[in-house]
């Protein structure tokens, strides 16, 4: 019985001789001319076991992911005006008013989220991921101030209370006085008489 080198790796006892036609032959069995037989030794198989390999969990990936559905969520925003108060009077002669606001959860300027402060209902500067502003040279009197929150598309995500405040400050045309009242710096000329009457030199005999 002739058989493969596979077939013969598993056997336990492999024999090999010369035909008569000077061909090798191999079986598991001597055959007829068994006492020309030769009894191979084989050696030890080689066996190979396949690596198990753990499942692993792509923590990188897992944490893109979520950063993306963080960045994709929409906030519930709630922003306020923390400063200045509603209704509070300032008296600042160089009409610089500083805004300060607080946004609760935090912005989100990785999804492009912005603060866009109004002054008297009108847009004061452009929008920006801050939460203080500075706003330059106001006049005189009483101002509103409001916030909203907007995603990069412009469109409304938060806005906050309209808050008033009123701002006093030195006029330029009459700087030694402050709402009617009188300064140091006042100036040293004499008023004019108020009585058109009253002559303004002495009579001369």
């Amino acid at each position: 019985m002739l058989l493969g080198l596979g077939t013969a790796v598993a056997a336990e006892d492999i024999y090999r001789w010369v035909d008569d036609n000077g061909n090798q032959v191999y079986s598991d069995q001597p055959g007829e001319n068994g006492e020309n037989a030769e009894k191979i030794e084989l050696q030890q198989p080689m066996t190979y076991s396949p690596v198990q390999i753990p499942e692993v969990t792509d923590a990188a990936s897992d944490e893109e992911q979520e950063k993306s559905d963080n960045t994709d969520a929409v906030p519930n925003y709630k922003v306020v005006i923390v400063a200045p108060e509603d209704d509070v009077g300032l008296r600042v002669n160089n009409g610089n008013v500083t805004v300060n606001l607080q946004v609760f959860p935090a912005l989100n300027p990785e999804r492009g989220d912005l603060i866009q402060l109004y002054l008297d209902g009108l847009p004061a500067g452009m929008p920006m991921a801050q939460l203080s502003f500075m706003l330059e040279n106001l006049d005189r009197g009483t101002h509103t101030l409001s916030a909203k929150v907007l995603n990069a598309s412009g469109e409304v995500l938060a806005q906050s209370e309209t808050i008033t405040f009123h701002l006093q400050r030195t006029s330029l045309l009459n700087p030694g006085r402050q709402n009617n009242q009188t300064g140091s710096g006042a100036s040293s000329i004499p008023a004019f008489p108020t009585n058109p009457g009253f002559p303004t030199t002495p009579n001369t005999p």
